[in-house]
């Protein structure tokens, strides 16, 4: 059987936070093919420089660990653009160091961009979709939260505080017509991933849950974001391979 599923994102603004690469390019490059004014956030400069030259795409480099940054960039896009329909929050940073070895920096950062940084965001935008009565926030969770993963201990603590965040966020903000879902993608070709991921890690997940491209999770994202999805809020979705025969 197959089933064609069409979204239609004119007269929409979406701002994707890690933006220019992954999961977030390639997020940023349907919406503006759908119609979407999109506004993509990154802190890596040659990246943003490529993906700005896109139709529709609105790069800039920002880090969201950084709230005056975040606050400043939110303000001109409301002033520029008159409103934030959707927010797919998905900058991330992860390294791989051992309990006993990992220092407070390492640590810190983690939870400065992961968790930090959509808190940024969404208290920045927020009362602007609440205002407006109308909005979609989405952020990335992993199954690393459940599972672990020797030196995975700050990436997997800041994807697990995201839970109670978001569901902070689809509570307070319900009354307002406002939703907050999060997403467990499941292992993406990711820079985040493979950055830090050996060859044996990648071969034993391709024989066994499989690995997906960034286009893959795209048509997921696009339905918690859109009217598709308007009646879920506080959810999260875990996406799971279908097997290859």
């Amino acid at each position: 059987m197959s089933l064609a599923v069409n979204y239609d994102f004119s007269d929409s603004v979406v701002l994707v936070t890690g933006g220019a690469s992954g999961m977030g390019a390639a997020t940023a490059h349907a919406c503006a093919r759908l119609g979407a004014q999109v506004v993509a956030l990154d802190v890596d400069v040659a990246a943003i420089e490529r993906i700005g030259a896109t139709p529709g795409i609105d790069a800039r480099l920002v880090d969201v660990s950084d709230s005056a940054a975040v606050n400043a960039c939110i303000d001109d896009v409301l002033g520029r653009y008159g409103k934030i329909d959707g927010a797919v929050l998905g900058a991330a940073i992860q390294q791989r160091t051992p309990i006993a070895d990992l220092g407070d920096a390492e640590w810190r950062r983690h939870l400065a961009v992961n968790l930090d940084g959509v808190f940024h965001c969404i208290r920045a935008i927020g009362p602007a979709m609440c205002k407006a009565r109308s909005g979609s926030i989405l952020t990335f969770t992993s199954g690393l939260v459940n599972m672990g993963w020797t030196g995975a201990a700050a990436y997997a603590a800041s994807k697990g505080a995201l839970i109670g965040l978001t569901k902070c966020a689809a509570v307070e903000f319900k009354p307002f017509g406002v939703r907050a879902n999060l997403i467990s993608p499941g292992l993406v070709t990711t820079p985040v991933w493979l950055n830090v991921a050996g060859e044996g890690e990648r071969e034993m997940y391709a024989d066994s849950i499989g690995i997906s491209a960034p286009e893959a999770v795209v048509p997921t994202i696009l339905h918690l974001i859109s009217d598709a999805s308007r009646e879920m809020t506080g959810a999260i979705i875990e996406r799971r391979l279908v097997p290859a025969h």
